[in-house]
């Protein structure tokens, strides 16, 4: 009978550790399931507050371009473009004026140079005229 109990109380306490671990087991799984669904709905706070941030940046930068100091920038970054503009097209033409002056002047020919009003020597008729 000491050996019939003794597997009983064996028996017993082997059901008894199995019953535990299927709890634990039940427990730690109800556990991640709760978890994780705290995860997703963090999760969906997350993108729902980033997706605010992003239009409340959006409004900000459009609040910033109408304010009045984003319409001054604005302002100045045109007239700094222009500006620069100008200075590179003085600088241009600068440029080919200093190398226009540069270039040596055309020599001419005297032989294919236009006569400017004078009328060649007839010939030897017209030398020495009036003097003997």
């Amino acid at each position: 009978m000491k050996l019939s109990s003794g597997v009983v109380l064996a028996g017993v306490i082997v059901v008894v550790l199995a019953v535990f671990e299927l709890w634990q087991y039940l427990d730690a799984k109800a556990y991640r399931e709760t978890v994780n669904a705290q995860l997703m709905q963090l999760s969906a706070r997350v993108d729902s507050i980033d997706e605010t941030v992003q239009l409340a940046r959006k409004e900000l930068e459009q609040m910033e371009q109408s304010s009045l100091g984003g319409l001054i920038e604005n302002a100045n970054d045109a007239l700094i473009q222009g500006w620069s503009a100008m200075m590179d097209t003085v600088e241009k033409e600068l440029q080919r004026a200093k190398e226009s002056l540069d270039k040596p002047a055309p020599k001419m020919d005297p032989n294919s140079a236009p006569s400017q009003g004078k009328q060649p020597s007839a010939g030897p008729d017209n030398a020495g005229a009036g003097v003997l």
